[in-house]
């Protein structure tokens, strides 16, 4: 876009997006800017504020694109020519409304494809007041009539003629600064009249004047424009990380207008596509057939589109690097709809019944789950050696953080593992618990005296290792205190799923214990896992609330004994690892001794998963 003999300015802009030499990705929103916020913009500049920098991209004819304030209907589609394609990623809706308020070209805002933008801006150069926007006036908008205070003044109302013979040259059309023939104006005047001629040059110098003091302060203000260089792959990261506003480009807006291609029956669309994916029932392969008879409008999605590219990438190509997604293209990705999304499914499922991940928590574990769409994807069905190995492969890696850096690269190790016929399962499960970095081998010796926990708190609920000992929980099927129901985060109401303390931060005891560990090197002890129960919210709000346990547990043992099933009360404690001895430190309101004591077992529970392969 630059000329090298020139610093690049805000009329090169205009320009370049003018004559559609430069182009947005199909990504980028429509023009949504309003009449004030161009006003806005035209003032900071007259004002000689920063308005920041633009970003381009110079590639190939790989990106589904369109023309600056085009409709967003009008898309080009790639052909794959041999040919060069300027894209502007960040600036667009800057660059749109200085073209909108500089020129006469068609500009589309939002998703209006039939009415297009027509914005006549005009400087009201002999403004006095103190308000300095108000010095940029719309045609359409009145504004006070000093001669008629009745009678406000709207500028559409006259001709640029009759707007000189009432005002003269006090309002210059900015449009005129951008491209302007000063031979119109000698209409205006009787030429052949001396006076009327030397009325004509003297207004013509005036208005001239002020066009290029417009020229001066808003066309020839530099525009920091930068170029990312190199091709799309090598650019990956860049898109990634460019935040404007907090709205931030991914890696799943450029595949929408790389994969974007018009066949006989339609447009195959990539968010279209991943509705197909995550569709929760039986598709064909065919991806217009889908779009036909399925209803993709009352798709939820499962996992966020950039992850289920990376997900696309592992399952079809068996890639884990980020830029190999850029790799995938329409044909391959129309050529496998069923196989995707069986495969999918296979992995939300396997998820689901392995680790007791419910759908509303498969974003949490987006490295994990890329590997085992690698594996369900590599093998046609498990056996129960494959089964145990990825299940102990899951909790070490979790729970004992083997990916605490590099995780693409370290994913892809693990697949390589999995899939090498020389060594057998038990040596691979060996190679990588070598490669966890967390133990918990000190809570074996936990006692009140010695006192041991892990470090997995309540008051800090997205530590990676808080989040997995709750998947621990889930893991022993742990069953409501007094319902005996299973809790679900997926459901709403009285059932859903809530992590309650045992010994209630807000009871008179908790106090206590909050006092009482204060100075210790656990002072957060009332919020650690080991308090912490999976109920149900009836339970949690209506039965114990802010009782203590030697409360509610008494309360809950005795109706099950008075129903005849207390055996069935103590397999439910169990199922939240509290066992009949530990029941009755509840019963006796003994935290440090219950506390102790839940920690080895959920400790037990640990170890069990992630040597469940032995």
């Amino acid at each position: 876009m630059s000329n090298t003999n020139k610093d690049f300015n805000i009329k090169d802009l205009i320009d370049v997006a003018y004559k559609e030499q430069v182009w947005l990705p199909e990504f980028q929103r429509p023009f949504v800017w309003d009449k004030n916020q161009v006003r806005l913009l035209i003032d900071s500049l007259h004002r000689n504020y920063t308005i920041s920098s633009i970003l381009i991209w110079k590639g190939g004819d790989e990106l589904a694109r369109r023309a600056v304030g085009a409709k967003v209907k009008d898309i080009k589609i790639p052909e794959d020519k041999q040919e060069d394609v300027t894209y502007l990623l960040d600036g667009q809706q800057r660059t749109t409304a200085l073209t909108l308020a500089f020129t006469n070209k068609d500009i589309y805002r939002g998703n209006n494809t039939r009415k297009r933008e027509v914005l006549n801006l005009y400087w009201d150069s002999e403004y006095k007041g103190e308000d300095a926007e108000l010095r940029w006036i719309y045609d359409d908008e009145k504004f006070d009539n000093l001669d008629d205070p009745q009678a406000p003044i709207m500028l559409k109302e006259y001709t640029e003629k009759e707007l000189y013979a009432k005002f003269g040259h006090r309002f210059v059309k900015i449009k005129h600064a951008y491209s302007f023939d000063d031979e119109e104006v000698e209409e205006w005047f009787d030429t052949d009249d001396q006076d009327e001629e030397i009325k004509m040059l003297r207004f013509k110098n005036d208005y001239n004047k002020k066009l290029k003091e417009l020229e001066k302060e808003i066309l020839y203000r530099k525009v920091y424009e930068i170029e990312q260089k190199g091709s799309l792959e090598e650019v990956l990261e860049v898109f990634e990380r460019i935040n404007t506003k907090n709205t931030k480009l991914s890696i799943f807006d450029i595949m929408v207008a790389k994969t974007y291609r018009k066949f006989d029956e339609g447009f195959f669309d990539l968010r279209t596509f991943y509705n197909i994916i995550n569709y929760d029932g039986t598709v064909s392969n065919n991806y217009f057939d889908n779009i036909e008879n399925l209803e993709l409008d009352k798709v939820d999605l499962l996992i966020d589109n950039k992850d289920m590219l990376q997900l696309t990438t592992i399952m079809l190509q068996k890639k884990f690097i980020g830029s190999e997604v850029l790799k995938l293209n329409t044909d391959v990705l129309k050529a496998n709809t069923k196989l995707l999304h069986d495969k999918f499914h296979s992995l939300v499922q396997f998820m689901n019944n392995h680790f007791f991940i419910e759908t509303a928590e498969l974003n949490r574990y987006n490295p994990l789950m890329k590997f085992l769409a690698g594996a369900i994807s590599h093998f046609k069905t498990l056996d129960v050696k494959q089964n145990e190995f990825l299940k102990s492969w899951f909790w070490n890696t979790l729970l004992k953080n083997r990916y605490p850096g590099a995780q693409s690269e370290r994913i892809a190790k693990d697949f390589n593992l999995l899939i090498d016929s020389k060594t057998d399962y038990d040596q691979k499960l060996q190679k990588l618990t070598n490669e966890n970095t967390r133990n918990f081998n000190y809570l074996a010796n936990s006692s009140v005296s010695n006192l041991q926990l892990f470090d997995a708190y309540y008051s800090n609920k997205s530590q990676q290792i808080y989040r997995a000992i709750i998947l621990l929980l889930k893991s022993n099927n742990a069953k409501d205190f007094y319902s005996g129901f299973k809790p679900s985060r997926s459901v709403s109401g009285k059932n859903r799923l809530e992590e309650h303390h045992i010994f209630p931060k807000k009871s008179k005891l908790g106090k206590q214990i909050v006092k009482r560990f204060e100075n210790h090197k656990y002072d957060d002890i009332i919020n650690n896992i080991a308090n912490i129960a999976l109920l149900t919210k009836e339970t949690n709000n209506n039965k114990i609330g802010s009782k203590l346990p030697s409360e509610y547990i008494a309360d809950f043992q005795e109706e099950y004994k008075l129903a005849g099933k207390e055996d069935e009360f103590i397999d439910i404690m169990k199922s939240q690892f509290i066992d009949e001895s530990m029941i009755e430190l509840l019963k006796k309101d003994d935290f440090d001794t219950f506390i102790v004591e839940r920690t080895k077992q959920l400790y037990k529970q640990v170890e069990k998963l992630c040597n469940s392969l032995n």
